[in-house]
């Protein structure tokens, strides 16, 4: 890990010559996308909400109070990260010339599943998942944070904060959930003249994992709990819920178990009412665990884990970034899948870049899973990618990695852009 913010710009080979070639003869593709046969239509709003196997419930996906510890990391993956910046693509390669405007930028916050608003006074706020007493440096709110934010950057330069400002939802998860139990993952979008946040918590007396809805007429809270806004009957979970806002309307992606069964997991979309309710006859499938592969390489733990979907447009297309495999691993990594013309695909996201056998982003050291591109840092385990626009309407994202020397993640942000290979994220 580099000792100052500054993240340092080596020059590397060719993309395609860190490529390895992957014979699959089972997987057509189309352009830049692909799928796996049968890959399936988006099923009707209360399908596939299937009853939970007795062994379901544990705590498959590394689950703890305060982000702490989960599946154990590879030894050999201990001393750190590989060279830094390894299959990243050069910007100059990519068109850029003189200094970087917005260059990626870290902190030293142990932030989880970040996601990031602009707010009404032109800075940006980063929310992630509890931190608890004593962890990370502060520069507001003390103890135990149950929704951490970061306040940074102004107009089109977004960059980060080293300290955490405060508490967004000080007064915790809201009576359906545990009483003192922590917030994982919180989503938050300014929709006309609220701010609403869309978290995920265990529900009171089950433990199940299911999403809660607050609202706050500021980007910095205090955040009021609405109360639960989904949470299958069957007891599959419900987490990771990013909301946006498209044609006026509201919607949210989240990752949805209750659409397959397990050890699978899927992702969905829904559009919601004014109020940030769900209008679940509008559901889509977005994707499941069994229309990629990478989610399972040498796995720890039985579920076959795809989360964190961050829903965005370019071009006139709308894709979903979404993270898979183990989250404390170097294995974790991020994909891409081409959502088709509307926000509410006809049909389930298709992967990107033979993103059936391998993630879109990663880490690409020993370890990793040889995903398309690299980023900023090559940090292990790079996930939870939201992706969001500057105040001119460009792409931004953001997303956690993960340092085994302390079994902590920190966040990155930097400017999505695009050249003739695709999406990457500038140096």
């Amino acid at each position: 890990m580099p000792t100052s913010r500054t993240i340092h710009r080596l020059r590397t080979p060719g993309l395609l010559s860190l490529l390895l070639t992957v014979a699959c003869a089972d997987v057509t593709t189309v352009g830049d996308v692909e799928r796996l046969p049968d890959a399936g239509t988006a099923e009707d709003a209360d399908a596939g909400r299937l009853e939970l196997p007795d062994d379901a419930g544990s705590n498959d996906a590394g689950w703890t109070e305060d982000g702490g510890a989960g599946w154990a990391e590879d030894a050999s993956l201990d001393a750190g990260v590989a060279p830094m910046d390894a299959g990243a693509v050069d910007e100059e390669d990519a068109g850029s010339a003189g200094p970087i405007e917005d260059p990626t930028d870290w902190s030293e916050v142990p932030l989880a599943d970040p996601d990031t608003v602009l707010a009404r006074d032109g800075r940006y706020i980063t929310y992630g998942t509890t931190l608890g007493a004593g962890r990370g440096p502060r520069c507001g709110g003390r103890g135990k944070l149950y929704v951490p934010y970061l306040v940074h950057g102004s107009g089109n330069s977004v960059r980060m904060s080293d300290c955490a400002a405060g508490d967004a939802m000080p007064d915790g998860p809201g009576a359906w959930a545990e009483p003192g139990g922590a917030i994982w993952a919180p989503g938050v979008v300014r929709f006309g003249d609220r701010y609403f946040m869309f978290y995920t918590a265990s529900r009171r007396g089950s433990g199940q994992k299911c999403i809660g809805r607050a609202t706050s007429g500021s980007a910095r809270g205090p955040f009021v709990s609405r109360g639960e806004w989904a949470c299958p009957a069957a007891g599959r979970w419900v987490i990771d819920a990013n909301p946006i806002v498209a044609g006026g309307r509201m919607y949210v992606a989240y990752r949805d178990d209750a659409i397959t069964s397990f050890p699978e997991t899927g992702l969905s979309v829904v559009r919601t009412d004014d109020s940030g309710r769900a209008v679940w006859s509008t559901r889509r499938d977005l994707l499941v665990s069994t229309d990629i592969r990478w989610e399972t390489i040498r796995i720890s733990g039985t579920s076959h884990v795809i989360e964190n979907p961050s829903l965005f447009r370019h071009g006139g297309t709308w894709y979903v970034a979404y993270s898979g495999n183990n989250w404390d691993s170097a294995r974790y990594a991020t994909g891409i899948a081409d959502c088709g013309s509307g926000v509410l695909p006809l049909s389930r996201c298709a992967p990107m870049r033979r993103g059936v056998q391998r993630p879109f982003f990663g880490f690409t050291g020993a370890g990793g899973l040889d995903p398309y591109r690299g980023l900023p840092g090559n940090h292990q385990g790079p996930g939870g990618m939201d992706v969001f626009q500057a105040a001119d309407g460009t792409l931004r994202a953001v997303w956690h990695w993960w340092r085994p020397s302390d079994r902590s993640r920190h966040l990155s942000v930097g400017r999505l852009l695009t050249n003739a290979g695709g999406f990457y994220v500038g140096r």
